[in-house]
């Protein structure tokens, strides 16, 4: 009941470079998957400063924008720079997209998308 997933990048990474700070706008999304491998265990963004978790927020939507659980949010890597969703290992095939905003510990924030589709 796993399903397989490829990772699209329709949509590149949307900073608002007004208010995000220059470590934030470094943020890199997990890299193409093959078709082979299974739904990760959790997506990742990775700054190459600290973010802050208490202030960040990150949702899965599907392809109809219904907002799907996801687990909490944590933190891991130098200093706390990657902010990790968990996602369900039995996700159904379909698009998918996640809304994020992340603070740094300076406060100051940066906002963007990511979408993906999960294969049968």
């Amino acid at each position: 009941m796993k399903s397989i997933v490829s990772f699209c990048l329709f949509a590149s990474l949307l900073i608002a470079a007004n208010e995000a700070s220059a470590a934030l706008e470094l943020a890199s999304l997990p890299p193409q998957q093959q078709a082979e491998k299974l739904v990760p265990a959790n997506l990742e963004l990775t700054f190459p400063g600290p973010v802050d978790l208490a202030r960040s927020t990150a949702i899965l939507l599907d392809a109809e924008g219904t907002a799907l659980p996801t687990g909490k949010p944590f933190l891991s890597g130098d200093e706390g720079s990657v902010f990790k969703i968990p996602l369900d290992p039995s996700m159904p095939p379909g698009l998918y997209t996640l809304d994020w905003r992340v603070h740094s510990m300076d406060g100051r924030s940066a906002e963007g998308q990511y979408q993906f589709r999960v294969d049968p």
